[in-house]
């Protein structure tokens, strides 16, 4: 299959354009989609028609499945599929209607977090709803001194919720600790395919530094996460119906624009699969 790979941005991510994953996709093509992931962090391959199977069959050639806590979200089917959806049945959500309110890496808070998310576009607004992606690995390599210091070799500790709302000693923290307790891992992680270093913390799963006081933590923390969010490590997408979007959770942070969230012509209904990776080292 004749495909191209385009880069999109400076800072990270590409389209593919001529790749159509309703048909099989040979090895060398794999390779080659694989390659362009490993590259630019975040692929778009445009102009899909698929189905959920499409979509599973193709996310599983990268690794397992992680499921999502709230099945009742999932499509029909699919339990390892999730609906991102604003649109209603009965006045309730079909699917996660804010999912991305904050800047995050997918499923940082379990044990082995997640290699990558597919998110695909099925219904898209007009305006708004876009997401931004952050390159962790450009980032990290502008880290000034103090920073480095402050979280090289210090392992970060994440979960579910954020910083500043869940903190040890709410209720909201020990409720949701009774099925996800908190995990350490890594603030600077090394790609277990690129070999290259990267920030390894986000604005809503890192909630704290191992060792480290709450207070100073905080700051810290709020550092890092304005540096990582500075305007040229991070790229816009805008979406279109048809666009297959697949993000390294390894080495970007994510975040979608919901400002028109309580506009009811706002319809944006996606399905997202996440790969499951390996332990950050």
């Amino acid at each position: 299959m004749s495909f191209d790979v385009r880069p999109l941005s400076d800072a990270l991510g590409a389209e593919i354009v001529g790749l159509d994953l309703s048909q099989p996709l040979s090895d060398d093509d794999f390779a080659k989609v694989h390659q362009a992931h490993l590259d630019h962090l975040v692929i778009i391959i445009r102009d899909q028609k698929i189905t959920p199977q499409h979509q599973c069959d193709f996310s599983e050639r990268f690794g397992p499945l992680m499921p999502f806590s709230e099945t009742q979200l999932s499509v029909p089917g699919y339990p390892h599929m999730t609906m991102i959806s604003t649109k209603r049945e009965n006045g309730e959500f079909i699917g996660l209607p804010d999912a991305g309110i904050m800047w995050h890496s997918d499923q940082s808070f379990r044990e082995t977090p997640s290699l990558g998310s597919m998110l695909y576009a099925l219904e898209v607004p007009d305006e708004g709803g876009n997401t931004g992606f952050a390159n962790l690995y450009a980032a990290y390599e502008a880290l000034p001194d103090d920073l480095l210091e402050a979280i090289d070799g210090k392992n970060g500790v994440f979960f579910t919720g954020r910083f500043r709302e869940d903190r040890p000693d709410s209720g909201q923290y020990k409720q949701e600790t009774r099925y996800s307790p908190p995990q350490h891992h890594p603030m600077v992680r090394t790609h277990p395919e690129t070999g290259r270093k990267s920030i390894f913390a986000n604005e809503q799963h890192t909630v704290g530094i191992e060792g480290v006081p709450d207070d100073e933590a905080k700051e810290i923390l709020d550092q890092i996460f304005t540096h990582c969010e500075r305007d040229e490590f991070v790229y816009w997408h805008r979406w279109h119906i048809g666009d297959l979007t697949f993000w390294d959770n390894r080495c970007t942070v994510h975040k979608a624009d919901l400002s028109r969230m309580d506009d009811p012509t706002y319809v944006r209904h996606m399905h997202r699969t996440i790969i499951k990776g390996s332990k950050p080292v």
